[in-house]
């Protein structure tokens, strides 16, 4: 009976360690650590391959913030209508 409640006690500290080791993951990387990587993907010549996706990201990111902006707009005026 002893080794039963020693496994459960090292199985719920261990699920403890676990929740905090998530929970103070941040969700991305930081901000500093993104704008470095941008400074060095301007540096690099156009046709590089990472350089390329990394512009790609960037326009997709600006087209879809436009979209949304749009089907706002859209929205609104046809609740107004």
């Amino acid at each position: 009976m002893d080794k039963k409640v020693m496994i459960g006690a090292a199985a719920g500290c261990a699920a403890a360690v676990a929740i905090v080791a998530i929970k103070k993951r941040p969700d991305g990387p930081p901000p500093a650590m993104w704008n470095r990587m941008r400074r060095h993907m301007e540096e690099m010549p156009e046709d590089f391959p990472p350089r390329v996706m990394f512009d790609n990201v960037e326009a997709t990111r600006a087209n879809s913030e436009r979209i949304l902006e749009l089907l706002e707009a859209q929205g609104s005026a046809e609740s107004a209508g």
